[in-house]
């Protein structure tokens, strides 16, 4: 019987070796960076960076050649000279955050322009059924005969990524899938990349979207500086990161992120902030004001006497579909659950009717923190 060590890795398709480049577009540079996509593969990349990890893909769809290090596809080196790039490249499909769609071109144009390019000794009908049968897949049937301009922003993003799917590539890269998309543009955009999952092949995908990571992604790749800092599972990555800057990162873009001053603190500009979070999150109107009061108490009235500025997140246990809310503090260590006044057993008294647990502990970090669920 085979065990987790003794089942063989899925072949590497697309690798970078030691890669380095200056961007051409902005001071952004990859730095002796190395990455290995394999089949079945759904890796997401994420970090504060938008033109680095930019830089990666356009390397990694062999639309910019590295300075430095090499690019391997299905394990054999690209020969950049001679339209070796050209001819490798039709085994990796890209759909731009910018879409990059030809905008005087119909929808079908759009998709099969690159398979009919020339080059290509593909029957003309067969590449009209596959592309009625990928924009089919993306609910854009009706779409076919109009401009890129007259659909919506969503439906654009759709295409981008179906029209990629053309050339039957063997890997998919996606830049942001999510980016400044309406949500109901975003589910969809997101429901077809969970439908191209489904079929086997490789996906790398950018985005901020660490929700969208934590379901959809079987690996992350945390980028910083040019370099490749961490790479591992979601649960590695986003919870239990190595890296300073992947800390950061993950605490920045999970759910929601917010720093407070005692000193300005408003009671109705914090509620609405948290109502309008965990409104988008589809919770509860009774939950909803079970945290916005418990985060009162715990702020005003147990951590603001005693602390300046706290950094407040709050996020959806997708298992249990708890709010999770970490208030952060710096100092030395300080539990406000410690204190024994009249009025801080009041506060606490209180807090616990709203909640479901309040614990307190001083991390390696060194920075304090109060989590409470609800």
């Amino acid at each position: 019987m085979n065990t987790a060590e003794n089942i063989p890795e899925a072949p590497v398709i697309l690798a970078a070796n030691r890669i380095s480049i200056q961007d051409r577009y902005s001071m952004e540079r990859l730095r002796d960076l190395t990455l290995e996509i394999r089949r079945g593969d759904v890796i997401a990349l994420i970090g504060s960076s938008e033109p680095a990890k930019r830089l990666l893909l356009r390397c990694l769809d062999l639309l910019e050649q590295p300075d430095g290090g090499n690019i391997e596809l299905n394990g054999e080196p690209v020969m950049w000279r001679h339209g070796g790039a050209d001819r490798a490249r039709r085994n990796i499909g890209i759909a731009f955050s910018r879409e990059s769609l030809f905008l005087n071109l119909s929808v079908m144009d759009n998709m099969i322009l690159a398979p009919l390019d020339g080059s290509s000794h593909e029957d003309e009908m067969l590449v009209l059924e596959r592309a009625k049968s990928l924009l089919k897949f993306a609910g854009l049937s009706g779409a076919a005969e109009e401009l890129p301009v007259d659909l919506s922003a969503g439906q654009r993003r759709r295409l981008a990524i179906v029209r990629a799917l053309m050339l039957q590539p063997r890997i998919l890269l996606i830049e942001d899938p999510g980016a400044d998309l309406l949500p109901a543009e975003k589910n969809e955009v997101y429901a077809l990349i969970r439908a191209v999952k489904k079929t086997g092949l490789a996906i790398f995908f950018s985005t901020r979207d660490l929700d969208f990571v934590r379901e959809i992604a079987t690996r992350v790749v945390f980028m910083a500086d040019g370099m490749i800092r961490e790479d591992g599972t979601v649960k590695e990555v986003l919870d239990h990161p190595q890296y300073d800057r992947t800390q950061a990162f993950v605490r920045k873009n999970t759910g929601f992120y917010r720093e407070f001053n005692a000193r300005s603190f408003d009671d109705y500009e914090f509620e609405g902030a948290i109502e309008a979070f965990a409104a988008g999150k589809l919770i509860s109107p009774e939950r909803r004001r079970k945290l916005c009061n418990a985060l009162k108490i715990l702020l005003a009235r147990m951590i603001f006497p005693h602390v300046t500025r706290i950094i407040l997140t709050l996020d959806v246990d997708a298992k249990t579909g708890d709010m999770v809310a970490v208030a952060q503090y710096s100092g030395n260590s300080f539990d406000p659950l410690s204190l024994d006044s009249k009025e801080a057993e009041s506060a606490k008294f209180e807090l616990f009717t709203f909640v479901k647990s309040v614990k307190y502990h001083l991390p390696a970090s060194g920075r304090n923190e109060v989590v409470i669920t609800v």
